[in-house]
């Protein structure tokens, strides 16, 4: 049994700090910084429980900034959910027609194919998207 525990490398990450009023996991920065009762509250806990103000907690994501960015990840994966139909009507109803299965399969596997290229393409205009849409975050001293 040592031989095999031995063999097998256990290969652990960060721990991430959990939150003691709604036990959510986060990264170290969705926290608030502080003793006593401010000690292990994650940011959205902290302005609820009036911790801290809005103004205070800088990385919180307001309602604009949360719906910009679920419009930017939604623009990124939207063509697979717009593929992922139209393959099922091929596949259900259109493949049996004559002359128009075969043009609409040629035209899927077009389309599939260049959504692929594009997909892979715009990856970094997607993640400066993201980032600028970030908050920044200063991480204190000691933290």
């Amino acid at each position: 049994m040592l031989e095999m525990t031995a063999r097998f490398r256990v290969v652990r990450g960060k721990k991430m700090p959990t939150c003691r009023l709604c036990s959510g996991t986060y990264p170290r920065e969705f926290f608030i910084h502080g003793n006593g009762p401010n000690t292990q509250v994650c940011v959205r806990c902290a302005v609820e429980q009036g911790y801290v103000s809005k103004d205070e907690a800088t990385n919180l994501y307001d309602d604009t900034l949360k719906s910009a960015r679920l419009s930017t990840v939604t623009r990124r994966y939207r063509p697979f959910l717009y593929l992922t139909m139209l393959w099922g009507i091929y596949i259900t109803t259109i493949r049996s027609i004559n002359p128009w299965g075969w043009y609409m399969l040629l035209m899927l596997t077009l389309l599939t194919l260049i959504s692929i290229v594009v997909f892979f393409t715009s990856a970094a205009k997607y993640s400066s998207t993201l980032s600028r849409l970030t908050p920044d975050y200063d991480r204190p001293k000691g933290h």
